[in-house]
């Protein structure tokens, strides 16, 4: 870090330089969004000569230390979490040192190899059950609701003697594909969404990731993706 480090400070404004060890960070994490708004909201170059080698001289160090370059980041903010814990500890007291012990149960639980990845599939289960089911009652009553209002809109039509043509476009092609969309997919997704917003609130869905983490990792993506990934079934 030291190596990289120095040339960045040289490279930044004397009032900036307390950031150089943010940026050399960056480099080395090598976000292309954010090198490039480092660039233009600090007016450096980043694709410097000397500090490209550099950046190579640090990618060498780290493989032969063994650390590939997708866990350089994972274990850049491993360090900052470690980091920040420790400050807490210093600087924060708490009155029951064991406030969070019934959430380490819970993770001993729901994250467990054992347990985790079973739960998860009976809840996910359990809220899609919930979604189909539910859904069909209030589609029903939709379709019946569209329905009755079609023939109001088809005697509407004949009272003021529109064209075939007319009558075919607005009620069979816009009025029954924009009413058989919202019976079929507004009930499912007003009971899926707030289901799983409340697992999200109750602290589920990192534990998801958490669980689903390995698998995706084999699958070269990140567990970020795998709630999305819970999306994507559903949908």
């Amino acid at each position: 870090m030291d190596i990289l480090e120095e040339k960045v400070s040289k490279l930044l404004k004397e009032n900036e330089r307390n950031k150089s060890r943010w940026i050399s960070l960056k480099i080395i994490d090598g976000n292309e969004k954010i090198l490039k708004s480092i660039e233009e909201n600090f007016n450096i170059n980043l694709n410097d000569k000397e500090l490209l080698e550099k950046k190579l001289k640090i990618k060498d160090i780290l493989e032969a230390k063994g650390i590939k370059k997708e866990e350089v980041k994972d274990k850049m903010i491993s360090s900052i979490i470690f980091m920040s814990e420790n400050v807490v500890k210093d600087v924060v007291s708490l009155k029951k040192k064991d406030y969070n012990a019934k959430d380490r149960k819970i993770d001993k639980i729901l994250t467990s190899k054992t347990f985790g990845i079973p739960i998860m599939i009976l809840f996910l289960g359990l809220i899609f059950y919930i979604t189909i089911v539910g859904a069909n009652y209030p589609s029903e009553w939709l379709s019946q609701l569209f329905g009755w209002l079609q023939e109001k809109i088809i005697y509407v039509f004949e009272i003021f003697k529109a064209p075939v043509w007319l009558k075919s476009v607005m009620i069979d092609g816009v009025y029954k594909t924009l009413t058989w969309i919202i019976a079929v997919m507004l009930p499912p997704m007003a009971i899926f969404f707030p289901l799983f917003t409340l697992l999200e609130d109750v602290g589920f869905l990192p534990r998801i990731a958490f669980n689903l983490d390995k698998y995706f990792r084999k699958a070269g993506s990140s567990r970020k993706a795998s709630t999305n990934y819970v999306y994507g079934i559903w949908l």
